[in-house]
C-alpha cells in the first residue's frame, strides 16, 4: 500500500458565492396550508420529523452564472462516470476494489443497455472557490416529492427569476417507450413509498400502466415475460439499494431477467455509487489531463483505508473523513472534525477490522450561508436524468455534513 501523500494547503477564501436566501412570501396560515398540500397532495408525509420541520421556509437564490456552472459540472461528471463505468464493469478485480458484491459481477459485465439514469449530485460551495461533490447518488437518489412539489405550490418565484424543476418531465420522458412500469421499493420504509407514489401519479398521468411492489415480486418466464404481482411489465424504476439485490429470495429471477429488463437505475451504476469510485477514477485518468482537471476541481482525493495509516489519521482528525463503501444519508460516514476523539478512534478501529469496506477522503471546507433561521452550510443538489441536468434538490444543515436530518430548501435561479 503506498504512503498517503501530503495534501496541498487550501487557498484563502474567495469573493462570496453568488447565492443568497430569502424567506417564502407567505403568511403563517398560508405556510401551514402549503405543508398540508405537500403531505396530502404530494405524499411528503414527513414534513415534520424529530421535533421540527424538514423543509426550510426559505428559498436559495442562485445566480445565472452559478447555475450554468452547476449544469456544466454535473453533466461533465456524468459523462466521465459513464466512460469510467464502461472501462470497469468487466473487470472483476476492479469491481472487488469498489466493494461491489461478486454475485452482481456477471450482471454488470453483460449490461450493455442504453443509458437509463436518474442521479443526483450534491455540490458543496467551498471556501477555496471549488464546487465539491463528496459522492455520487447514482443508485437510488430521492427528494422527488419536494423537488417538484414546492415549485408547484409556491408558484411564481418573482420578477427575473425562474424555477429549474424539470424532473417530472425528464423521468416520464425516459420511460416514454416502456409499456408497464414496476415501481420497486424497500417496502419497510415509508419514505421510499413516498417516492413511488409520486412517480405512480406522474406515470399514470402520462398513460403508463404501473404496479407498486418489492423487487422480490418479480417473476419471469420465456412465454409470459416479466411480471410483477401478475402485472406484465417492460421496465422498472428501482428504489431499492443495488448492493442488497443478491439477498432477494428471487435473485435467480433477476439474474435471468437482467440486463434485457430495462431498469432505472441499472445495477452497473453501483460502480458510480461506491465511495471508492474517486480513488479508481483518479488512477484511470492519469493520461487524461482534462479529466484530471475536472476531478481536481470537484472531487476530494480518496484512498482505500490502510491499517498502517491509523496513527496519522488518529492524529489529524480535522483533515479526514472516514466512509463505508456503501451507505446512504450519512450512514457509515464519520467526519473527524465533527466528532469526539473517542468516537474518531472507535471508527478507525472498526475500519481496521475490515479495511476493504472503508475508505478515507480529504475533508473540504464548505462555505456558510445566512438564513433567517441562522447561518448554515448549503449544498446545491442537482438531478441528472439521461445525462442531462433535470432540476434542483438542495439542502442545508447546521454542520457541514448532510444526513437524513438536513433541511430541504427550494432553489430558484436569478436571471441575469
Amino acid at each position: 500500500m503506498p504512503a498517503m501523500p501530503e495534501m496541498p494547503a487550501m487557498s484563502g477564501m474567495p469573493a462570496p458565492w453568488p447565492l443568497h436566501s430569502e424567506p417564502w412570501p407567505l403568511q403563517e396560515e398560508e405556510r401551514a396550508e402549503l405543508f398540508r398540500a405537500l403531505r396530502f397532495d404530494h405524499f411528503k408525509w414527513d414534513t415534520f420529523s424529530a421535533g421540527g420541520f424538514t423543509l426550510l421556509p426559505e428559498a436559495m437564490v442562485v445566480s445565472e452564472d452559478l447555475h450554468a456552472k452547476v449544469v456544466r459540472t454535473v453533466e461533465a461528471l456524468s459523462r466521465g462516470l459513464a466512460d469510467m463505468e464502461a472501462q470497469v464493469r468487466r473487470e472483476p478485480e476492479l469491481l472487488d476494489r469498489l466493494g461491489i458484491p461478486r454475485a452482481l459481477h456477471p450482471i454488470l459485465a453483460n449490461d450493455t443497455g442504453p443509458p437509463f439514469q436518474c442521479a443526483r449530485y450534491d455540490l458543496f460551495p467551498c471556501e477555496d472557490g471549488r464546487l465539491m461533490v463528496s459522492e455520487f447518488n447514482e443508485d437510488v437518489p430521492g427528494g422527488f416529492n419536494e423537488a417538484v412539489g414546492l415549485p408547484e405550490l409556491l408558484g411564481d418565484p418573482g420578477p427575473g427569476r425562474r424555477w429549474e424543476a424539470g424532473l417530472r418531465t425528464a423521468l416520464v420522458s425516459a420511460f416514454s417507450d416502456v409499456d408497464g412500469v414496476a415501481l420497486l421499493h424497500a417496502t419497510s420504509f415509508s419514505e421510499d413509498l413516498q417516492h413511488m407514489l409520486i412517480l405512480e401519479r406522474w406515470f399514470r398521468a402520462a398513460g403508463h400502466r404501473t404496479v407498486l411492489a418489492s423487487p422480490a415480486h418479480l417473476t419471469s418466464s420465456r412465454w409470459r415475460g416479466a411480471r410483477v404481482l401478475g402485472t406484465p411489465v417492460e421496465g422498472a424504476f428501482r428504489f431499492y439499494p443495488g448492493e442488497w439485490m443478491p439477498r432477494l429470495p428471487n435473485f435467480p429471477v433477476w439474474e435471468r431477467a437482467l440486463p434485457r429488463f430495462r431498469m432505472m437505475n441499472p445495477l452497473r451504476h453501483l460502480i458510480r455509487q461506491s465511495k471508492k469510485v474517486f480513488e479508481l477514477w483518479w488512477e484511470l485518468s492519469k493520461d487524461a489531463p482534462e479529466l484530471r482537471a475536472l476531478l481536481d476541481a470537484h472531487a476530494p482525493r480518496t484512498w482505500t483505508f490502510a491499517p498502517e495509516w491509523h496513527e496519522r489519521l488518529l492524529a489529524e482528525p480535522d483533515r479526514w473523513v472516514l466512509k463505508r463503501v456503501f451507505g446512504r444519508m450519512g450512514d457509515g460516514v464519520v467526519m473527524g472534525s465533527l466528532v469526539s476523539a473517542q468516537v474518531w478512534a472507535d471508527a478507525l478501529n472498526e475500519a481496521r477490522r475490515n479495511p476493504r469496506d472503508w475508505c478515507v477522503q480529504t475533508c473540504f471546507s464548505v462555505s456558510r450561508l445566512a438564513f433567517a433561521e441562522g447561518t448554515m452550510y448549503p449544498t446545491l443538489g442537482a438531478y441528472v436524468v439521461q445525462g442531462q441536468f433535470a432540476g434542483y434538490y438542495s439542502r442545508v444543515a447546521p454542520h457541514p455534513f448532510l444526513t437524513h436530518e438536513a433541511l430541504h430548501v427550494a432553489t430558484v435561479v436569478q436571471v441575469s
